[in-house]
């Protein structure tokens, strides 16, 4: 885009290259209206396309009796625009930036298909509810949900379209309260993964306005925060009584109304609740990630490149149960990208182990795997299957 000068001896550059005096002030102006009209006008022709799109879905379904598809968030799809996007971008704009208008783009024209809600663990200012809007953009709605179990019950029932709920932390690992509410029976059946996001997470130490350190009595925080900041915490906070909390905007909230009392979040949520960030970048890991999940009531179609999280149980009775289990994995060639194990809640000393393998649980492989799971284990469920979004730089750190 062009820019301003004061300099008569200055030039401007054009997307194209070519060099313009400030003489041509007025032209280049003229220039960027006429493609401002050129991309309303090409805009609303593909939010027509996205509409027709939903409408022949519906007719598909309809001419060949089968149940209608209304899903409009497609993470196989919108992986393969993202990754389209990055190809045929050639600047100045920066990829992330084209990106960004892109999702706003495909926000609003979801929009004109269908009312679309977004379950997230709230209040404003989670870091859940950051991961929700980067995923969906402004065009659909959100509602704050107070704890994570709340989330599942919001899609199980179909109040509303989809949920976002945070799995595992790089430095302090696996969301209990996520593995605990996919151990429950009732939501395996009803909710599935569709996709995963990883949000770089830095953590602000918030407090009221004229509050030092040294006058904080009590923290309150996410235990994943808590977690992710304990070297922070052991140097500045010794003795300060730490709170538990259901999420980290909830803690400022508290925080907010308490002399004395200060918050682990988001530095976001100094201005959603009128607090002062005391410190920044709190963290122990300065690579401290969040993976999130994307739930609905079914999973998306295959990509090319995809994960599938599964849960079972085996008779601990068994020398070697847990063993022949993971066996099954080889011999079928699926890699295991990780495990991991919560109490199944069923009896003492039983448990619910969670393993995420690569492939998508409709093909021919993993599907067989799976198959294979179920003469080595009881319960054996698949929570969903999604495209792989880790990271590039982490792709190869399993």
């Amino acid at each position: 885009m062009a820019q301003d000068s004061s300099n008569s001896n200055s030039t401007i550059t054009t997307v194209q290259g070519q060099q313009h005096a400030p003489s041509d002030l007025a032209t280049l102006r003229s220039r960027i209206d006429s493609l401002d009209e050129s991309l309303v006008a090409l805009l609303n022709e593909r939010a027509s396309i996205s509409v027709n799109i939903g409408l022949a879905k519906q007719k598909a379904a309809t001419v060949g009796g089968l149940p209608a598809d209304d899903h409009i968030h497609r993470p196989s799809r919108e992986k393969q625009i993202y990754d389209r996007l990055e190809t045929l971008n050639h600047g100045p704009l920066p990829t992330p930036a084209i990106q960004s208008i892109f999702r706003e783009v495909m926000s609003a024209s979801i929009s004109l298909q269908r009312t679309t809600t977004i379950a997230f663990l709230g209040p404003r200012g989670t870091y859940t509810h950051q991961v929700a809007y980067a995923r969906f953009g402004d065009s659909v709605q959100y509602v704050a949900q107070g704890t994570i179990d709340e989330v599942f019950d919001a899609v199980e029932s179909r109040r509303v379209t989809y949920g976002v709920v945070p799995f595992e932390n790089s430095k302090f690992g696996s969301v209990v309260q996520t593995l605990d509410r996919f151990c429950a029976g009732a939501s395996a059946p009803s909710v599935q993964i569709r996709a995963e996001h990883y949000l770089a997470v830095s953590h602000a130490l918030l407090v009221n306005r004229g509050t030092g350190k040294s006058q904080i009595k009590r923290v309150y925080s996410h235990p994943q925060a808590f977690g992710q900041c304990q070297a922070y915490i052991a140097r500045n906070l010794r003795g300060v009584e730490q709170v538990n909390v259901a999420s980290t905007a909830r803690a400022a909230e508290l925080a907010a109304g308490e002399e004395g009392a200060a918050a682990i979040c988001s530095s976001a949520c100094a201005g959603l609740f009128g607090l002062e960030v005391a410190d920044e970048a709190i963290e122990d890991a300065k690579d401290n990630t969040t993976r999130f999940f994307i739930i609905g009531d079914t999973s998306d179609s295959p990509s090319a490149d995809d994960r599938t999280l599964v849960s079972f149980t085996v008779d601990h009775r068994q020398a070697g149960a847990l063993c022949d289990a993971l066996a099954v994995l080889k011999e079928h060639g699926i890699n295991l990208t990780k495990i991991d194990s919560r109490p199944s809640g069923q009896r003492p000393w039983h448990f619910f182990f969670f393993i995420e393998m690569t492939g998508h649980m409709a093909t021919a492989d993993v599907a067989s795997a799976i198959e294979g799971l179920k003469a080595h284990c009881l319960d054996v469920r698949v929570l969903g299957s999604y495209p792989s979004q880790r990271p590039k730089a982490d792709n190869g750190g399993l």
